[in-house]
């Protein structure tokens, strides 16, 4: 176990990108933040936007409620998806790094096991990663909870600070359940990006990325038709059809009379029964297994010499 954790830390202090990106998102959002509370900028979902004059509505508790998850949950979604392209980068770049300045062979002369190696390395990408934008994005919403607060208690409210942690606690609880599930839901796509990266002396994104399109073409044009296209446009989606109910949409309107709002109990958002119960699910975790085993056997019988 200790020896795991180490393997952990080595690879979260040699690849700072991926706690730097998201603090650096982060920063953005709480300037953000400070832009809308003294009406430059406004935030919000789509059409639903908000500024200064929100402060002003005299919204009831749910309202105020609805309109901090309104800022809460698009932060959490922007933090999801960068640091998922960060993890693409990582996996694809991790194992072909280490190839490429010789310092397999020092590694290698460690008593660690490649399995535990490798293990390491998509354990940082499914948890440890994740793990730090949770952290990121918690410190984010807080900064960002105390501006919008401190906005709303001057003004004459003190529901912003009071609805604050609930609403915190909710979009943080979406936010890590949305990574669980598209950790899972992507785990053969980063388990391949991990073989590319085991397997290729040069050139890892067009390894990673023409072999599946050659597949497409071919299949395409032998057989006329497009499974593996969808198959694989379905596994990019990230699962999120499956993993949450979508009845977010349309909760929250404004109004030349105000905001008329509310946001859905999590209880309603989530669906992890219907997301575990997927055949595509545990399908693309045997193939996430294939690829995972293939990489361990490519760097352990690899002749990096």
């Amino acid at each position: 176990m200790n020896q795991m954790i180490t393997l952990l830390r080595r690879e979260l202090a040699e690849h700072p990108a991926s706690w730097m990106v998201p603090a650096v998102l982060g920063g953005l959002f709480v300037a953000a933040a400070l832009l809308a509370v003294f009406g430059i900028a406004r935030v919000g979902i789509d059409e639903v936007q908000f500024g200064s004059e929100v402060f002003a509505e005299g919204l009831d508790p749910a309202a105020i409620h609805a309109v901090l998850m309104v800022i809460f949950v698009p932060i959490a979604l922007v933090f999801a998806l960068v640091i998922s392209t960060v993890i693409a980068f990582y996996l694809l770049d991790t194992l072909y790094a280490e190839r490429k300045d010789r310092s397999i062979l020092f590694w290698k002369s460690l008593p660690v096991s490649d399995l535990k190696t490798v293990g390491s390395k998509y354990l940082t990408a499914f948890a440890a990663m994740p793990l730090q934008t949770i952290v990121l994005f918690v410190a984010t919403a807080v900064l960002v909870w105390l501006i919008v607060g401190t906005a709303g208690a001057v003004a004459g409210t003190g529901q912003f600070l009071l609805q604050g942690p609930w609403a915190l606690a909710q979009a943080a609880i979406l936010l890590t359940y949305g990574l669980i599930a598209l950790g899972l839901w992507l785990a053969p796509l980063y388990a391949w990006l991990l073989l590319v990266s085991a397997f290729a002396k040069r050139a890892v994104l067009a390894w990673a990325t023409l072999p599946p399109l050659l597949l497409i073409v071919a299949e395409q044009t032998l057989f006329g038709t497009k499974y593996f296209a969808i198959t694989l446009g379905q596994r990019l989606s990230g699962g999120l059809d499956l993993a949450f109910s979508g009845k977010s949409h349309g909760m929250i309107d404004a109004t030349e009379d105000g905001v008329s709002a509310f946001f859905p109990a999590l209880a309603d958002l989530l669906t992890p029964g219907r997301f575990l119960s997927s055949p595509a699910l545990w399908a693309g975790l045997v193939v996430a297994a294939v690829f995972f085993a293939g990489a361990v056997w490519l760097r352990r019988w690899r002749d990096e010499s």
